[in-house]
Order: C-alpha cells, then sequence, then structure tokens
C-alpha cells in the first residue's frame, strides 16, 4: 500500500473520531436540554393546577352558607315565636335589669357580628 493509501486512511479515521465525539457531545447536550424542558413543562403545570379557576367551588361554598343561613333563620324565628318567661314577669325594685353586652363582649373569636346581632337577647 503506498504512503498516500495510509495517510489517507489514517485521516479519514481522525476525521470520523472527531465527528463521533462531536455527535456524543450533541447527544449529551440534548439530553440535559430534554431534562431541563421537562422540568419547565412540570413547573408549568404545577402552575396551571394552582391557578385554576375557583368558580366552581365557590358555588359550593355559596351554597352551603345559603342552607346554613336557612337553619339559623329557622331557629332564630323558632325561638322568637316561643314565649319568653322573663319577658311576662315585670322587673321589681330589688333586681335592676343588667346592663346589655355589646356584641363585642359576647363573640367568640372569628364569629362575625351578624350573627350575634341576629340573635335574642336574654333578659334577666
Amino acid at each position: 500500500m503506498p504512503a498516500a493509501g495510509v495517510v489517507t486512511l489514517l485521516l479519514v479515521l481522525v476525521t470520523v473520531a472527531v465527528l463521533a465525539a462531536s455527535l456524543v457531545r450533541v447527544a449529551l447536550l440534548l439530553k440535559h436540554v430534554n431534562f431541563t424542558l421537562g422540568t419547565v413543562i412540570a413547573g408549568v403545570r404545577a402552575i396551571e393546577l394552582a391557578s385554576r379557576p375557583i368558580n366552581p367551588v365557590l358555588g359550593d361554598i355559596a351554597s352551603d352558607l345559603a342552607a346554613t343561613q336557612q337553619a339559623l333563620d329557622g331557629l332564630l324565628a323558632s325561638k322568637a315565636a316561643q314565649p319568653l318567661k322573663a319577658a311576662a314577669r315585670a322587673p321589681s325594685a330589688r333586681s335592676a335589669p343588667a346592663p346589655e353586652a355589646t356584641p363585642d363582649q359576647n363573640s367568640e373569636p372569628g364569629s362575625g357580628p351578624l350573627l350575634v346581632s341576629r340573635l335574642p337577647r336574654r333578659k334577666g
């Protein structure tokens, strides 16, 4: 084999080795890009899940609150219909009527003034 043929074969082998190394580097780079894009897609899906519309949930909450309000109105109406024993008695001179407490004094933390103001007050 002449020297020119050997040199040509060596140059072809070096060229193939350089191309193989370049392709391996590109494959590793694409693997890293694929992992990064997967992470970004997972993050976008998490954001989508966290920021989905809350209208269906608000509808359920509103219907539950409406049912609770109706139950409270029914309870208050039944309590108001019952005769108050204390109202039938006249206050005597010995027992002065106790001053009524403001709703802020009787209410528990977290209960609003709406519920407290609608409750019938007890006397005596």
